[in-house]
């Protein structure tokens, strides 16, 4: 997200680019599964108050009155995140995979995989404590806020338009024809608020 008319600075302003480090940070939590290690009333707080800053009054709004009509928003968002991209039947709704949509044949670990785990260890990303693929939307996401706090605009410009806007556009598509959750409903449009503003 680059600040208002201000063409010169644009991102390459240090105290923009930990911000959207910080940012893409939050938002590749949002698309893990939910876990008592971070999702607690202080990250859904600093969800609100992303979501004020941003003047998006009317998702922070869908968020404060899901928060007060759940009893404990966690297992609400781990029953939500498993329908939505783990199993459903009869099929998953929407895979948080690039390889899915990118491959001619619907598959995980294709070659556009390979390409992104490349794009990864040329700046020194490395997966660690996941099974998941290295296309899953909260790695990418990760990495996009490694590559700004690393100050490397260029490469996070290149990364969104080359790798991750591909087939992210056709995932959040599928996934908002489906969506009965505010959290993911706010999360994913949040997400595609960002990485648009960033082309």
């Amino acid at each position: 997200m680059k600040p208002d008319n201000d063409s010169n600075r644009e991102i390459s302003s240090p105290s923009v680019s930990t911000t959207l480090a910080d940012i893409f940070g939050f938002f590749a939590l949002l698309m893990r599964y939910p876990k008592k290690s971070f999702f607690d009333d202080e990250f859904l707080d600093t969800l609100e108050n992303l979501l004020a800053k941003l003047d998006l009054e009317p998702l922070r709004q869908k968020i404060c009155a899901w928060r007060s009509s759940v009893d404990d928003p966690l297992p609400d968002a781990q029953i939500e995140y498993t329908r939505l991209f783990i199993n459903a039947a009869p099929h998953l709704i929407a895979p948080p995979y690039g390889s899915v949509y990118l491959e001619s044949e619907v598959s995980l670990q294709g070659k556009s995989t390979e390409t992104t785990r490349d794009f990864y260890r040329r700046y020194g990303f490395d997966i660690v404590n996941t099974a998941e693929p290295a296309d899953h939307i909260s790695l990418e996401l990760e990495f996009l806020s490694c590559l700004y706090r690393q100050h490397e605009i260029t490469a996070a410009e290149t990364f969104v338009r080359t790798l991750f806007l591909p087939w992210f556009e056709q995932f959040y598509h599928q996934l908002m024809a489906e969506l009965r959750h505010p959290l993911y409903e706010v999360s994913i449009q949040l997400i595609s608020l960002f990485v648009q503003e960033d082309q």
